[in-house]
């Protein structure tokens, strides 16, 4: 077989099902075997690369696994390295497979060379591993490799590279098994630290973050949290990890309720959480009280803030043990009636119209993702989500695009949920291109534009800090005739009276559809 072939057979043991890509000379031996292989590996055409990435990161994050991207070197690369950014930063499974001109090619400069680009040199800052192939039979030991850092730890992309001659080999060789990664326990003695703090607590507060999502740990966690009788907030990338109707749930660590809940505390036990920017207002955060540190990423440990127990390991796993270790000790919780009141307050909140309705009119399990906008800002307070991988945003790098891209991703996934994308018309008009993917694969995502005609939330920060606007109107299309020239469905919204019949009407239609709202 031929080396194209080998690696696609690689990934079909790996267990992957869908690729999103732009096809190109260097993988025409990767495509001609996709060719061969439709009834298990589904290729979706994207109409630029960054959405591919996009793509393979919502697919990621919509089902815990690993998505895959593929894309040719050098400006292909180039486009697709805002996604790959974004899941580097989101700890995305992301596999980002490339091409590269022949191996004897290698020592030449790459600015002379066709699609030249050191890839690994450019990359590596934004990807978790590299794999660089230069000859077929190092194919199989780099996909098994490849898949062992996507599925151990905590999660971030990785890049492969395939040069040109090792796909067009001919090759004999066995296939590895699939590599479900290194998943690690913590040790007795953590535990045991652990359970002490937790024995001694009389208000613990726990912190859900990413590495619950990542690792699919919510009945875990909310075993903990029935066990402690604890609150629990949520990190900007741990939303989803518990349901928000639960009775333990106070909303995102970083708002009101939680940090008051903080305040009254006596242990803080954080979980998959790597204290960001937006949990701890810039690292202003002051924690005083003693501190758990649960995080499969061991470097993160002491990293922010330091941890009276730190523990090193897989989220999930940790949770069992304490679980297991914690079912037969009398816990004496002083929340007590505490923890309906903070739950309470936090439904209370009053979330702004267009959110309110928004969830009232989707379906329990549907996926939002959000781009970066001004009405998506609230969301992550305001819109309430019940299970891992049904909210999307760029949390931390905040890149424009995602919302429609990663919906897609999120669809292929998941064809029988509602999936809906809540964009600015900016960051709309960044990967509007691939609503054509979405015409072409009839995948009914719903998108939401919320178009004022400029770019808002940036114009809100420098009215504040000067008083005027600075570069920052826009000039938009008929984005109801824009969406139908892709072969969509366009609706407008002009009064907000008619927002809420106008979704039921789109998520009812089946169909790509996009709705504007005018501001």
């Amino acid at each position: 077989m031929t080396g194209g072939t080998l690696f696609v057979e690689c990934l079909k043991t790996q267990g992957v099902e869908v690729i999103f890509g732009l096809p190109g000379n260097h993988l025409d031996t990767v495509y001609e075997a996709l060719y061969n292989n439709q009834d298990t590996i589904q290729h979706y055409v994207t109409r630029h690369e960054g959405g591919a990435a996009f793509m393979a990161d919502g697919y990621a994050r919509a089902t815990g696994d690993v998505g895959v991207c593929m894309t040719v070197p050098g400006p292909g690369s180039n486009n697709a390295s805002i996604g790959i950014c974004e899941a580097y930063t989101a700890c995305s499974p992301v596999l980002w497979i490339t091409g590269q001109n022949p191996s004897q090619l290698s020592q030449k400069d790459p600015r002379k060379s066709f699609h030249g680009l050191d890839q690994a040199a450019a990359f590596a800052p934004m990807t978790k591993h590299v794999e660089i192939v230069h000859r077929g039979e190092q194919i199989p030991d780099a996909v098994n490799r490849a898949f062992r850092e996507l599925r151990s730890g905590r999660p971030g992309p990785v890049l492969m590279e395939l040069a040109t001659d090792a796909l067009q080999s001919d090759l004999d060789l066995p296939i590895p098994t699939m590599n479900n990664g290194i998943q690690t326990k913590a040790s007795d003695n953590d535990i045991d630290a652990a359970v002490e703090l937790i024995r001694a607590s009389e208000r613990p507060l726990i912190i859900s973050g990413g590495g619950i999502n990542h690792t699919r740990a919510t009945n875990e966690g909310l075993e903990f949290a029935q066990l402690l009788n604890s609150p629990v907030a949520m990190t900007g990338m741990g939303k989803g990890s518990i349901p928000e109707d639960s009775p333990y749930s106070i909303g995102l660590f970083r708002d009101g309720v939680a940090q008051a809940a903080m305040k009254e505390s006596d242990l803080l036990i954080a979980i998959g959480t790597r204290f960001t920017y937006r949990d701890t207002g810039n690292w202003s955060l002051n924690i005083t009280q003693p501190l758990i540190h649960i995080e499969a990423d061991t470097d993160e440990i002491h990293k922010e803030y330091p941890a009276t127990v730190g523990i090193g390991a897989n989220p999930k796993l940790v949770l069992q043990q304490l679980n297991t270790a914690l079912l037969d000790e009398k816990l004496t919780c002083g929340w007590g009636d505490g923890l309906r009141q903070l739950h309470n307050q936090f439904i209370s909140i009053e979330p702004p119209r267009i959110l309110r309705e928004m969830r009232d009119v989707m379906p329990r399990d549907a996926i939002l993702s959000v781009d970066v906008n001004i009405t998506g800002y609230g969301a992550l307070s305001h819109f309430p989500t019940y299970s891992s991988g049904s909210y999307i945003f760029s949390g931390i790098s905040v890149a424009m695009g995602i919302g429609l891209t990663a919906a897609i991703g999120a669809q292929v996934a998941y064809p029988n949920r509602k999936v809906v994308a809540l964009c600015g018309d900016g960051g709309f008009l960044m990967s509007s291109p691939d609503l054509a993917t979405a015409v072409m694969y009839d995948l009914p995502v719903v998108t939401i534009v919320m178009n004022d005609n400029q770019y808002t939330s940036i114009e809100r920060g420098q009215l504040r800090r000067f008083g005027k606007r600075i570069g920052v109107e826009l000039v938009n299309p008929d984005f109801v005739k824009f969406a139908e020239s892709f072969g969509a469905i366009g609706l407008r919204v002009e009064d907000l009276e008619d927002f809420r019949p106008t979704l039921e009407k789109a998520l009812a239609l089946n169909k790509p559809v996009l709705v504007e709202v005018m501001k």
